[in-house]
């Protein structure tokens, strides 16, 4: 396809994301206020299916799955991201919370995996039959769940590190606020966080699952989507935060993605095949384990 035409249909494809993304949003208003949100509200909202767009189309077109398959797997990562990992901390630390959230949050993740989706078929040879099945293969189930285990009790103190250096931001703003800020018991936190991190570790690590080797490459994919669905679209949203405190959160976020992605890169990776010579590269969950093995030399006369 030629570069101008590509990048043609990459744009109407982003448009389309921010579109439903933001009808979502709408709808989620309805749903949780009654009425539609107001006009900063909703440029707010299309300025999270803006990132929404720049981070997941190109995901999606990376994904070698068929349609329905892409669009769950989008779905899943978009709402356990976005909602599930985010309910978390806001049962933790706010009081009051609804649990209106958990649907709305479902219909905004409906909203931009759908179209994000693309819906269009992979070629035959483009695909990758089972990736996950495949990958989980390569190692025993008790290594794969020790594995996991490790990976999510890391997160802790990932997430505590760059946490500490956000508090003082957060802490600031809610008093000046006076939004009820709590701070609960240090191992009720501890435990959260590492269910946060089991549900991080196996979500990034299917998704490595399905893009394949190089690790550096897969390290940048997973950081984008741990940073941007965790932290830069419902940052986005928080119309009611002050741009710093957004851009705080979001810059934590972001270094807790890139430190979490390099230990699911590390840890949570198949079994490297033999070395085929030069040419042989690490295998990351997938790819590399799905390629058939070479055939057999003919005999001779």
């Amino acid at each position: 396809m030629p570069a101008p035409l590509l990048w043609r249909h990459r744009l109407t494809a982003g448009a389309w994301i921010v579109a439903g993304y933001t009808l979502a949003g709408v709808a989620a208003s309805l749903l949780r206020q009654g009425r539609p949100p107001a006009l900063a509200a909703l440029l707010w909202t299309i300025a999270a299916g803006a990132v929404a767009a720049a981070a997941f189309e190109p995901l999606g077109r990376r994904l070698p799955l068929p349609p329905a398959r892409r669009f769950l797997v989008l779905f899943t990562i978009l709402y356990a991201l976005t909602t599930l990992s985010n309910a978390v901390e806001a049962v933790l630390f706010v009081r009051g919370v609804s649990t209106m959230i958990l649907l709305t949050g479902a219909l905004l993740a409906a909203g931009g995996a759908v179209l994000a989706t693309g819906w269009r078929r992979l070629p035959a040879a483009a695909a990758v039959p089972r990736p996950l099945r495949t990958a989980l293969a390569t190692r025993p189930w008790w290594s794969w769940t020790g594995r996991t285990l490790v990976t999510a009790l890391l997160w802790v103190p990932v997430y505590l590190g760059f946490a500490a250096a956000d508090a003082p931001f957060m802490h600031s703003y809610y008093t000046r606020a006076g939004t009820t800020f709590t701070i609960p018991d240090e191992r009720i936190i501890a435990l959260a966080e590492v269910l946060r991190g089991l549900l991080h570790a196996v979500l990034l690590g299917g998704l490595a699952a399905m893009l394949g080797p190089p690790r550096r490459r897969a390290w940048a994919w997973l950081t984008l989507t741990l940073a941007t669905g965790n932290g830069w679209i419902p940052l986005a949203q928080r119309a009611d935060w002050p741009l710093y405190v957004r851009a705080a959160n979001g810059l934590e976020i972001t270094g807790s993605a890139a430190v979490f992605a390099g230990l699911v890169v590390l840890l949570l990776s198949a079994r490297p095949r033999p070395s085929r010579g030069a040419g042989h590269r690490w295998a990351i969950i997938g790819r590399d384990a799905a390629d058939p093995a070479p055939p057999p030399p003919a005999p001779g006369p």
